[in-house]
This record gives C-alpha cells, structure tokens and sequence, in this order.
C-alpha cells in the first residue's frame, strides 16, 4: 500500500507543474486568419523559446523573438450572473468577482508579415506573461522604460513638454 502512494504523488505533483502555465484565454480580435472573434483557447506558457495559444481547431506558436509589442489593457471586473438564494453552493461565484486583463501583442510571424491579437486573461496571469514577454523579447523589454542607466523607470517620464525644453525667465 506504502509503495503505491509514493509513485502516485509523485505523478500527481509532475502533472499539476505541467498545468501550472496553462492559461484560459479568450481570443478577443486581431489578424490571424484561423481564430474567429472571442473564441475560447488555452494559452501555453511551457516552452521558453514561444508562447502557444490552442483552439480546438488550431494552433498557434509565437515565438518572443517575434513579438514586436505587448501592451496591457485596464483590468475589468466581471461578476458573477445572480443566481438563485436557495442555491447555497453557488454562493462563492456570487461573493468573488473575477479580474480580467486585455493584452494586446503584435507580432511577426512565419512569412514575414506583421499580426496582432488581443487576449483576454485574468489579471495575475496577464501579469505574468507581460513579465515572461519582457524577459524573453528585447524589443518589448527596451521599449517599455524610459531613462538612462542610472535611472531606468517608467514612472518617470517627461510630462513637462519635451525633452528639449529650456526653461524661460
């Protein structure tokens, strides 16, 4: 019995860390021909070389070097649709509502032509690929802060008018 529940949770474990950079997504819009406008898919953030997002029609890897931006949208609150008060098992739907995020990444792909697309996907993990997207694009993670340096932020960029500005007596 003993020697059963070692190899089990063993499998168990290996399972739930290949799952864990699997993300629902919805495909909001954008240019690729083969996902229609608000489809469901999975997004696979496994392999360190591409992002993958599946329907259950087609596939698509994007590789980061590819990826030419990604922006994050404002988060939206979504609440749950008012069930019933007798249904006491849906009471945890009716007291958490659900964060979600728009990212929008425009990329290169195969034939050298340019392609956006807008995902939907909750706030921690459109945090998280924003960050894997930075880390693994140059061309994402040079744009996105503004400074020298020393000092390399986006917090602080010029809202004065200009980076040429003299001041005036």
């Amino acid at each position: 019995m003993r020697s059963l529940i070692l190899p089990t949770l063993t499998i168990l474990a290996g399972g739930l860390l290949a799952a864990a950079d699997s993300q629902s997504v919805t495909y909001i819009d954008g240019t690729i021909a083969d996902f229609s406008p608000n489809t469901g898919a999975t997004l696979y953030m496994n392999n360190s070389k591409s992002l993958e997002i599946r329907t259950k029609e087609h596939t698509l890897q994007v590789p980061y070097s590819q990826i030419s931006k990604a922006e994050l949208g404002s988060v939206q609150i979504r609440s749950a649709e008012p069930e019933a008060p007798y249904k006491v098992w849906a009471l945890p739907k009716r007291l958490m509502a659900s964060e979600t995020r728009q990212m929008t990444v425009a990329f290169t792909n195969g034939n050298g032509q340019g392609q956006t697309m807008t995902i939907e996907l909750s706030k921690k993990a459109a945090s998280g690929l924003m960050t894997r997207i930075g880390r693994q694009s140059p061309q994402v993670a040079n744009a996105n802060w503004w400074g020298d340096g020393y000092w390399k932020t986006t917090r602080n960029k010029d809202t004065w008018g200009g980076a040429g500005t003299i001041a005036q007596k």
